[in-house]
């Protein structure tokens, strides 16, 4: 039994669990449902969400621990043999990336249920999976042809979760700033409508009226996350929102890993190349503290040697993203004396 999207969609609100079953009826998916799911959330929402899905479909449950390409390419092959005829992703950026992909290759709708909003992947047509080596490798796929986002779930979630989505979308500064390098140097072109899309994700999350997390910053919070997605789907790419401070955080997993989330480590990136090019970056600093985003490296537990090191290796952790970095001084001392200077900044 086939299924096709009779309408796309993507929810937002309070309660939105509860609906995912006429969600699904509305969009025309029906039949044989993989679904796949983060462990811990399973354990605490998976009988809702089970019910839900069942209401238009025979379910086979699939729990992952790691994002990584041979899972997903597991899954996909499980849904082409399986009779499979719709994907859903429940979970963080791992359990919805790996179903989001696996969706994809499978040529299968997908439908997203993302449990936090700690980074832009909600709506993009990216998932971010470590190969064979452990290296992140960000995939081009399709966006979700239905995601669901329930506040309320988020809300009662690790608050260090929505300060990583804070720290993701403050990341688009810098990556708007060396897509501006890639195409003066000739190694990228331009996209303005994409361009626009990243902007408007930060600025509109920077200029908002709210001090504190609260429920309806939430719902801006996964506004600008969206205006991410939808930037890289016209992009075609992660140009828009990710850059430097990208290739920075991924070098810090793989060289330094200390288990910090992956929005906060850009937020970090994304201060020190301002500061290591002499930008300014006061109004980020202020708005981080404001909700107590912490990007201090020493409090993040990333001494002056890793640091720098990550820094000098982040150029090749993805060789053909032209950043900043492949035009600044990265020489021991200078790397060195930002360190200094960003300790000083977020004491």
């Amino acid at each position: 039994m086939g299924s096709n999207i009779a309408q796309r969609s993507f929810e937002v609100g309070v309660g939105k669990l509860e609906s995912v079953g006429a969600t699904l009826e509305r969009s025309g998916l029906k039949g044989n449902a993989l679904l796949v799911s983060g462990s811990h959330v399973w354990e605490e929402y998976g009988t809702t969400l089970l019910q839900q899905v069942s209401r238009v479909a025979s379910v086979e449950v699939h729990k992952v621990k790691a994002n990584t390409m041979e899972r997903a390419m597991d899954l996909a092959q499980q849904a082409l043999l399986g009779d499979i005829d719709f994907i859903v992703g429940f979970g963080g950026g791992k359990a919805t990336d790996v179903g989001k992909y696996a969706a994809y290759v499978a040529k299968k709708p997908y439908v997203s249920i993302p449990t936090t909003l700690a980074n832009d992947g909600l709506v993009s047509a990216i998932a971010v999976l470590k190969d064979s080596e452990s290296l992140p490798r960000s995939l081009g796929c399709r966006m979700p042809d239905v995601a669901i986002l329930d506040i309320d779930i988020v809300m009662n979630g690790p608050i260090d979760l929505v300060k990583a989505g804070i720290g993701d979308t403050i990341s688009n500064h810098t990556a708007l700033i060396d897509w501006d390098i890639a195409v003066k140097a000739g190694r990228e072109s331009e996209n303005n409508y994409a361009k626009l899309m990243s902007s408007t994700a930060l600025e509109s999350l920077i200029n908002s009226r709210f001090d504190e997390i609260d429920g309806d910053f939430l719902m801006q919070l996964a506004k600008s996350l969206i205006f991410s997605g939808i930037a890289m789907e016209y992009a075609g790419s992660s140009r828009p929102v990710s850059g430097s401070e990208h290739l920075f955080s991924h070098a810090l997993d793989y060289y330094a890993p200390q288990n910090n989330l992956h929005g906060i480590q850009t937020a970090l990136g994304t201060i020190a190349v301002l500061t290591l090019t002499g930008r300014p970056r006061k109004q980020l600093l202020d708005y981080l503290s404001r909700f107590e985003v912490d990007v201090n490296p020493r409090r993040l537990g990333i001494d002056k040697d890793q640091f720098v090191e990550c820094f000098q290796k982040a150029p090749a952790m993805r060789p053909g993203r032209y950043t900043c970095l492949n035009e600044c001084d990265l020489a021991t001392a200078n790397l060195e004396a930002t360190y200094d200077q960003v300790l000083e900044e977020t004491r």
